[in-house]
């Protein structure tokens, strides 16, 4: 994941040609192709489905001031970060056979993602809807993925896994458990559903097994042949 709150001489590498150039020559490129194809581990090739540049990159760009950390000492400009994304997408195709994604933050500023000179194959947006801040975000629970007007396939890339019984102090997400999260996504044409989280990462703790044992029965088609009821 890339940061832009870095001192003076890192933050040359993402606001620079010449620190991008760096950026790709001895990380990004030599990492795609060891994990792709023809490199040193190609067995794990398959096993990724996408690379991304960066989680959550709303809180970074220069201009969109309403989601703009403020721990973050040097924004991006927008343009600048575009054209790491362009470059990046244009890494993977060239060097492995997965697809490009970027976890968006906000669902408001999905359209951004969907440029065709980024090169993304597949949008993420997030999800974290709080009905004490309902002005914080749109919350898509309800609009069908055809609804929001952008040309590629879309995931809900983050949403919680357990909101109604467990999730941060002074959160308030509405009742919508996991169950009725994924048979949503699923219903109205999202490419996937990703849950938070699988390790219990935070405040929003680990899944509840019960809904994804009960998925997996109603869509056998869509989940793991090894699957054990």
């Amino acid at each position: 994941v890339l940061q832009a709150r870095l001192p003076e001489g890192r933050a040359r590498v993402l606001l620079t040609d010449a620190g991008h150039d760096a950026l790709f020559d001895r990380v990004f490129v030599p990492v795609l192709h060891r994990y792709g194809p023809f490199g040193a581990r190609a067995d794990l090739a398959n096993q990724v489905v996408a690379w991304e540049l960066m989680n959550e990159p709303d809180w970074v760009v220069e201009e969109w001031e309403r989601d703009l950390s403020r721990h973050v000492a040097r924004p991006l400009p927008f343009e600048t970060l575009a054209r790491l994304v362009g470059r990046f997408s244009d890494a993977v195709h060239e060097h492995t056979r997965a697809l490009v994604t970027l976890g968006g933050g906000r669902a408001r500023n999905l359209w951004a993602w969907d440029d065709d000179q980024l090169g993304l194959d597949v949008l993420q947006v997030h999800q974290y809807p709080d009905v004490q801040r309902p002005d914080r975000d749109d919350d898509l629970f309800g609009v069908p993925a055809e609804a929001l007007a952008v040309s590629r396939a879309v995931i809900l890339g983050e949403f919680p896994g357990n909101g109604p019984g467990q999730h941060p102090e002074g959160a308030a997400p509405p009742p919508i458990t996991l169950g009725e999260y994924l048979e949503f996504s699923l219903g109205a044409g999202y490419a996937g559903a990703w849950p938070w989280s699988f390790s219990g990462t935070d405040g929003y703790g680990r899944l509840p097994v019960a809904p994804l044992q009960e998925f997996a029965r109603a869509h056998p088609n869509l989940v793991n042949p090894r699957f054990q009821p």
